[in-house]
C-alpha cells in the first residue's frame, strides 16, 4: 500500500504511462527544433501542456509557464536570477530545503540577507503579525511562501500574506510543491509573482518535470539560470527575451512533458474540486482515526485547511522504526524523518526525535487503505 504521495504520487493514471511510452517509442523529434511532422507533434504536446497548467494554476497566459527539471530547479531559477548582493529575503520555518539551502548558500555569495518567520506549532499557521512587522523593518526584495507544509499539511493563507508583501513592495515566490494539482491555485488573483511547482506530485506527471510560472513583465528582472539553444532566434548569440523560451535552454524533457500533458488533461476532465473533495475526506478519516490511538502525537492540525498529509509520532518509538515496521510487517510505504524540512521540526519540537512518520494518501488511495493504515498504526502502538 503506497502512502508516500507527498514525496511523489503513485500510481499514475494509465494515460500518463501510455503517453510516456508513446513518446519514447514514436516521438523522437525535439520540440521547437525542425520543420517536419515529428516536431509539429512535439510542439503541440508542449503547447497544450502549457495551456492545461495555466488553467490549473490560475496563470493568465500559457506563455508565462516555463518547464523546468523539478520544483527545486524552479526555485533556484528565481533565487539565482532575481536576487543580488544586499537584497533581503523573507522565508519561513515551514520551508523545504529546496528553499533553505539555496538561500543559505547565497548568504555568502552573492551576499543576500535572509530573515525567517516562524509558525504556530498548534495551528500550523505563519505568524501574520510577525510577518507584517518584518515587512516594515527594512525593504524586502523577495518573500517566499510555502503554500502547504510537507510536514503538517497545513495550507497557509497565501492571498492575505501575498497582499501584505505586495503592499510593502516585495515580490512573492509561491512554493506550490504540495498543492499544485491537489487544490485550486490562483497565481493571478493572489498577486503571485513567481510560482514553483513539481510535475510529479499532485499534478500526477513523471519525475523530472517541474514548472515555473512568471508574472508578465518580470522576465526583464529575472536572469535565466542556464543559457543556450532555445530553438528560437538562432541567428543571435544573445539569449532571447521571448517568453517562455528565455528560460528553456536545451532540449525539453519531451517524454516527461508528454506524461505531464496527459496527467493535467486527466485532472481537468476528472474535475479538480471533485478529486480534492474525495482525497480530503480520506485524509480527514485518517487523521481522526489515528487521533484515537493512545500515546500518539499528531503534528497535522484538526482543520479542513490541510492537504493529504498526516504526520505523527508514537511515544517511546523511533519514527524510522515505526516506518520500517509499517513497510515490512504491513506492506505500507510511507516516509519517516525530517522530510527535508528541519526548521519545521524544530518549531514542532520533533527535531530531537529525528522527525516524524508521514502518511500521505493520494487520489487512488481507497477507504480500505485508510482503515488498514489506522489498524496497522494501532497495532504498533499497542506493542510499544
Amino acid at each position: 500500500m503506497y502512502l508516500d504521495n507527498a514525496a511523489t504520487t503513485f500510481p499514475k493514471p494509465d494515460c500518463v504511462c501510455d503517453a510516456v511510452d508513446r513518446s519514447m517509442r514514436f516521438g523522437a523529434a525535439a520540440a521547437g527544433r525542425g520543420n517536419h511532422q515529428g516536431t509539429y507533434d512535439a510542439d503541440r504536446i508542449v503547447t497544450e501542456c502549457r495551456r492545461y497548467l495555466a488553467k490549473l494554476l490560475g496563470v493568465p497566459s500559457p506563455s508565462q509557464v516555463v518547464f523546468t527539471l523539478n520544483c527545486t530547479d524552479s526555485l533556484n531559477t528565481v533565487f539565482r536570477g532575481f536576487l543580488n548582493h544586499g537584497d533581503r529575503v523573507l522565508a519561513s520555518c515551514l520551508d523545504h530545503n529546496s528553499v533553505l539551502r539555496p538561500l543559505q548558500a547565497m548568504k555568502e555569495q552573492p551576499g543576500i540577507i535572509v530573515d525567517m518567520i516562524d509558525f504556530d506549532p498548534v495551528s500550523g499557521l505563519i505568524d501574520i503579525d510577525m510577518f507584517a512587522r518584518e515587512l516594515q523593518k527594512q525593504p524586502v526584495r523577495l518573500v517566499v511562501l510555502t503554500h502547504a507544509s510537507n510536514v503538517t499539511g497545513r495550507i497557509q493563507p497565501v492571498r492575505e500574506l501575498s497582499l501584505l508583501a505586495q503592499a510593502a513592495g516585495a515580490a512573492v515566490l509561491l512554493d506550490a510543491a504540495q498543492t499544485a494539482g491537489h487544490i485550486a491555485v490562483q497565481m493571478h488573483d493572489w498577486q503571485i509573482d513567481f510560482l514553483a511547482a513539481a510535475g510529479h506530485k499532485g499534478l500526477l506527471g513523471p519525475l523530472g518535470t517541474g514548472v515555473l510560472c512568471i508574472r508578465k513583465g518580470l522576465e526583464n528582472q529575472l536572469q535565466p539560470l542556464r543559457f543556450g539553444g532555445t530553438g528560437t532566434a538562432s541567428e543571435s548569440l544573445e539569449q532571447p527575451n521571448e517568453m517562455p523560451y528565455r528560460y528553456e535552454s536545451g532540449n525539453l524533457n519531451l517524454p516527461g512533458i508528454a506524461g505531464l500533458h496527459a496527467a493535467t488533461d486527466w485532472i481537468l476532465k476528472q474535475s479538480l474540486p471533485e478529486l480534492h473533495t474525495a482525497a480530503h475526506q480520506r485524509t480527514q478519516r485518517l487523521l481522526h482515526g489515528l487521533s484515537e490511538i493512545p500515546n500518539i502525537q499528531l503534528l497535522t492540525p484538526f482543520t479542513d485547511e490541510i492537504t493529504g498529509i498526516v504526520s505523527f509520532n508514537l511515544a517511546f518509538q523511533d519514527c524510522r522504526e515505526v516506518a520500517l515496521i509499517l513497510d515490512q510487517s504491513f506492506d505500507i510505504q510511507c516516509r519517516a524523518g525530517f522530510h527535508c524540512a528541519p526548521l519545521a521540526h524544530q518549531t514542532l519540537g520533533t527535531f530531537e526525535r529525528g522527525g516524524s512518520v508521514r502518511l500521505s494518501p493520494g487520489v487512488f488511495t481507497s477507504d480500505e487503505h485508510i482503515q488498514q493504515a489506522i489498524e496497522a498504526v494501532t497495532a504498533i502502538a499497542e506493542h510499544c
